[in-house]
């Protein structure tokens, strides 16, 4: 049996060829989605107890991380599993890092923060998701800042719980670069926050709406992964795995 961790892009490519080969698999996700696969849907949060029980119990001989790149605890979780268990990391492509003097990379949001000050950065068009709300809290409290988050009550609840004003809440997807430059003309922020999240992320788009307009893009970096994990982006790697 093989259990997938899913809930992207990724994860639905993942689920596809699963579905193709004709294998049985459980399709995990940390909030309950619209899943139409061949798989079982589970859905919540994993830790590494309840991993390890759940792979005992279930027969699990595969695991297949899709989750997303910044999914940070899932992917430690996932690779410190005690069980002689295959670990596949079925992950996104991810252009070469634009070097522009626009453009900056950083590891950490102390990080972002420190840059922000020190360029004397006065707002701030956030689109690095509702979970790092809490983490700008410090910048946001005394400069205008706009966040882009998916339109749902969980992802409300928590900028809710942050205290963020509801007014400057944006809600919506990453878009095509002519739609990203409209946001980016409307807000007029001094800069933009954003995550290194790939292809399907659209950072790419993002990069040169803000180049055409000419505002400072700030990149965080995505995380490195666990050697454990054996790291594919194409489904024939994967069907050539598992079969």
């Amino acid at each position: 049996m093989i259990l997938v961790f899913g809930g992207t892009t990724e994860g639905k490519q993942v689920a596809k060829t699963l579905d193709k080969l004709d294998l049985s698999y459980y399709y995990s996700t940390k909030t309950q989605v619209d899943y139409t696969g061949q798989g079982t849907p589970i859905f919540g949060e994993m830790t590494s107890t309840l991993l390890e029980s759940f792979c005992l119990t279930n027969n699990i001989t595969i695991i297949i991380n899709a989750s997303h790149p910044f999914a940070i605890q899932l992917h430690q979780t996932i690779a410190k599993l005690s069980l002689p268990i295959p670990l596949i990391r079925y992950q996104r492509k991810f252009s070469t890092r634009v070097s522009h003097r626009l453009v900056s990379h950083i590891d950490s949001f102390e990080e972002a923060i420190n840059l922000f000050h020190t360029n004397n950065y006065q707002s701030l068009l956030a689109l690095s998701g509702v979970q790092t709300i809490i983490k700008l809290k410090s910048y946001w409290k005394t400069h205008p800042t706009w966040f882009r988050i998916l339109d749902r009550d969980s992802s409300r609840a928590i900028a809710l719980e942050a205290n963020f004003p509801k007014t400057h809440l944006l809600f919506g997807y990453p878009q095509s670069k002519k739609e990203e430059i409209k946001l980016f003309e409307k807000i007029a922020p001094d800069v933009i926050l954003t995550k290194e999240s790939g292809n399907n992320g659209k950072l790419e788009e993002k990069i040169q709406a803000a180049l055409h307009l000419k505002i400072p893009i700030v990149i965080l970096k995505k995380p490195e992964i666990s050697n454990r994990y054996l790291c594919i982006d194409t489904t024939d790697e994967l069907t050539k795995l598992v079969t």
